[in-house]
């Protein structure tokens, strides 16, 4: 096992494919423009690292890292290549994604919430995704209540069972998610696209839309909007 870093300086332009830093501390580390083609995380420390403009699979999307049960609390991707990249179960409270390709990428059962005194507040949760390709993603089973998945391409993401109350989804493309169970109470749908979310399957009280999203909202159930003369 790989468990040695440097954690007091910044590191640039390292090779770090291959190697196995499951359950290593990586405590606020810094990488930029890295390369982690097929680099196990698995079950590391890595609250409050910073990843900026690294690659973490091979040019043809084989050999992604792991990070599925890693600590990524306060961790922060940004412009980096994650496509087909595995954080099941992985503990992501303010956990952030900016302008990253996460295609196929699964986070099914990660818990984005607070621990709080022991026991987990389900309404302190904090993630946040903006202007990410989550194209083919996985956030089942996820609790993302008030959470900020924004300008985001999510064309058929699994968001099964996946608790989306009063988040902001807005100018998002959602066409073709898979929703059963989801939950988007109060959720900012505006400028957000989308062609399956069906309100006779999917309470949507308190959902901010614009006036022309309603002929999307109602193309599930087959009703024709027609202008007004």
């Amino acid at each position: 096992m790989f468990t040695h870093i440097e954690t007091d300086t910044t590191h640039r332009n390292e090779h770090y494919s291959g190697l196995d830093f499951s359950g290593a501390d990586l405590t606020e580390c810094e990488f930029r423009y890295c390369h982690f083609i097929g680099t196990n995380f698995r079950a590391a420390t890595l609250t409050g690292a910073i990843f900026e403009r690294c690659q973490f699979n091979n040019a043809t999307g084989d050999e992604p890292a792991d990070f599925s049960q890693a600590d990524l609390r306060g961790a922060d991707f940004s412009f980096c290549n994650l496509t087909l990249v595995d954080f099941v179960r992985c503990r992501g409270y303010d956990l952030s994604f900016d302008h990253c390709q996460l295609q196929g990428a699964d986070l099914a059962h990660a818990d984005f919430r607070m621990p709080f005194g022991g026991l987990r507040d389900e309404d302190l949760t904090a993630f946040k995704m903006v202007s990410t390709n989550f194209s083919y993603g996985n956030l089942a089973h996820t609790n993302l209540r008030r959470c900020t998945l924004s300008y985001c391409r999510m064309v058929e993401a699994c968001l099964d069972y996946c608790d989306l109350q009063s988040a902001d989804l807005s100018s998002s493309d959602l066409s073709n998610i898979h929703a059963t169970g989801i939950n988007l109470v109060g959720a900012d749908l505006r400028h957000a696209t989308f062609n399956n979310i069906n309100p006779q399957t999917v309470d949507l009280a308190g959902v901010i839309l614009h006036q022309r999203q309603l002929e999307m909202l109602v193309a599930p159930m087959r009703i024709v909007v027609e202008p007004d003369p």
